[in-house]
């Protein structure tokens, strides 16, 4: 039984009973070895005393000994499996006692050559027998020290018998060797009892490694599964929390067209600020749960870095004009092997942050060659720098520098949170340097591509006008009716003839009996067992070409793959007015072009 399947099963009560047992196991995982230096080490006797007087002794000697090895090997085998799979140590405390005896009989053969094979008259054989039985307890010191008493026995049954015959000779040589004898074998008992606790303590340290390692390991488990619940109530709260906000969110929409004075309007901006924060605190603590909970998955490919810094330029050219910064973006047309659209948000959120912290000077974005193997990325500003103290815990959540009054207008303290665990995703090095008044800089290393990417086709863009939505009939599913109020009030506000359901018989039955609307808004989560999916898919019996945009708040990996699965589009709520006027928009378009290709 091995070490591991003992440390599974046991308790910390019956520790040292287990040590005991894995030294009993020691010695019985020595017994072929231990057998076999018996019967090599009995040879040279049967050829030198064969070749004497003793010739018929020395052979009924030699078949007892291979007798009582025979049987231990029947002994060994016979147990072997059953202390294979023996948990506790009653069966091997059997088992010990059992060897033991063998041992000593064995020792008692051994000690039988060394009484009737002395003759003080022969020094040579004496000499002989002497160096053999040397070298049986030094060989027998070690394999059986785990067990000391079992050693002692068989070294004292051995040496006994010759000790007793050179103590009772004549000569006084003998004697002398006999005494020497003696204390050879009281020191080979105190090495034994040296060798054992050495092998105690490290039998010791294993088994409490294997504690260390068993609950290392369960703490490990409690953190995943603390993780995993931490994601599951994070996507629940996240759906709760998001039905509100986009109520909240469409009515203040629809409210600004109603405003008449500017004290009006000054208190919807307050309140569509602090929506924003809140979905914007909402979208941020998700992405922290979702990359710790180990859902995200990245998907490397080749890609140009150019067409990443692209998007970027066009997203950032307008802060930096409004602040006065100067903004240099140099790629060198790259093409690197990492996920797109994760490394898209690392560089997003490291400029946020450089133009969060940046008054004047500017922002430049740079690429330097390592070798042919490896590109480095700089993000530099010219901003209020971080001290080396500040420098170790800016990647911590809610940690921020120059905002220790948490102004929400200076983030959220979220963002480096998110690209800490996003680079050590993606197994790219991450290295920041800064100096407080000269600025920071953040140095991404990413792997040079071995092939170059398929080109990208540009987005003709798309041109969104008043008059898409001016007539436009459109079908809303949510399974709240403050939600269908408020997305009708804001259709209503764009120009669009609005029909809302809170539920998906309602809304079918109105299709069955002749409602053809030109758009779809379906919530994903709907009463019953059929999904927002499900819903689309029943309409498209009736409208197959229909365009439908299901937006739910459900954000698990789960319902993201069932609609990429069903190729509909999707949004989050709570949605901003004008990305979900972009994303119809796009919806349309597309749909107006492939029914004038048909």
């Amino acid at each position: 039984m091995s070490l591991r399947s003992a440390a599974d099963k046991r308790s910390k009560p019956t520790f040292d009973s287990e040590v005991e047992a894995e030294k009993i196991r020691i010695v019985q995982r020595n017994t072929p070895l231990i057998l076999l230096g018996n019967l090599f080490g009995s040879m040279p006797l049967l050829i030198i005393f064969w070749e004497q007087r003793h010739a018929n002794s020395v052979l009924l000697w030699e078949g007892a000994l291979v007798a009582l090895l025979a049987l231990r090997l029947l002994h060994f085998l016979w147990h072997k499996p059953q202390l294979a799979e023996a948990a506790g140590t009653d069966e091997l405390r059997g088992y010990d006692r059992q060897q033991m005896l063998l041992i000593l009989l064995t020792g008692f053969i051994w000690g039988a050559a060394g009484w009737h094979f002395f003759d003080a008259n022969e020094i040579k054989n004496v000499s002989f027998l002497i160096l053999t039985f040397v070298s049986m307890i030094a060989g027998s010191l070690v394999s059986l020290s785990s067990r000391p008493l079992s050693y002692m026995l068989f070294a004292a049954a051995l040496m006994t018998p010759l000790i007793a015959r050179m103590v009772l000779a004549q000569e006084e040589f003998y004697n002398w060797m006999g005494f020497g004898a003696t204390v050879y074998l009281l020191a080979t008992f105190g090495f034994s009892r040296t060798i054992h606790r050495v092998m105690d303590r490290s039998i010791q340290l294993q088994y409490e490694n294997l504690d260390l390692i068993e609950d290392l390991r369960q703490q490990t488990e409690r953190a995943n599964a603390a993780s995993l619940e931490k994601s599951r109530f994070f996507a629940a709260a996240s759906h709760d929390l998001r039905q509100p906000l986009q109520a909240i969110g469409l009515y203040s929409e629809s409210l600004a067209g109603q405003l008449n004075t500017v004290e009006q309007h000054k208190g919807l901006r307050n309140i569509q600020q602090g929506v924003d924060s809140l979905h914007e605190l909402l979208d941020a603590l998700f992405d922290v749960s979702r990359l710790d909970s180990g859902i995200v998955t990245v998907s490397r490919q080749n890609f140009r870095l150019d067409d990443i810094i692209g998007k970027l330029e066009s997203q950032f050219a307008l802060e930096a004009r409004l602040k006065g910064l100067d903004f240099q973006l140099a790629c060198n047309n790259l093409t690197v092997d990492s996920d797109p659209v994760l490394l898209e948000r690392v560089l997003t959120n490291l400029l946020v942050n450089a133009f969060r912290y940046t008054d004047r000077g500017g922002v430049t974005v740079d690429t330097e060659l390592l070798d042919n193997q490896l590109v480095q990325l700089h993000i530099r500003d010219t901003g209020v720098g971080i001290s080396s103290d500040d420098l170790k815990r800016i990647f911590d959540e809610f940690f921020q520098v120059h905002n220790p009054e948490r102004d929400r207008r200076h983030g959220l303290g979220l963002g480096l949170a998110i690209v800490r665990r996003i680079m050590a995703m993606l197994d790219h090095p991450l290295d920041v340097q800064s100096s407080p008044g000269l600025g920071t800089t953040f140095t991404l290393t990413l792997p040079l591509a071995a092939s170059l990417p398929q080109p990208v086709v540009a987005d003709r863009g798309i041109s969104l006008t008043e008059d898409i939505f001016t007539g436009l009939k459109v079908l809303v599913v949510d399974n709240e009716m403050v939600i269908v109020d408020a997305m009708k009030e804001l259709l209503h506000s764009w120009g669009s003839i609005c029909h809302g359901f809170i539920s998906s018989g309602a809304a079918l039955e109105a299709i069955e009996q002749g409602l053809q609307p030109d758009l779809l808004l379906v919530d994903y989560r709907m009463p019953g067992i059929a999904n927002g999916c499900d819903l689309v898919a029943q309409i498209h019996q009736h409208l197959p070409q229909l365009p439908a945009l299901i937006i739910t708040g459900d954000t698990s990996p789960e319902v993201v793959e069932e609609i990429s699965s069903r190729k509909l589009g999707f949004m989050h709520k709570p949605i901003k007015p004008a990305r979900l006027r972009i994303k119809a928009s796009r919806m349309l378009a597309k749909y107006q072009t492939e029914a004038s290709s048909r």
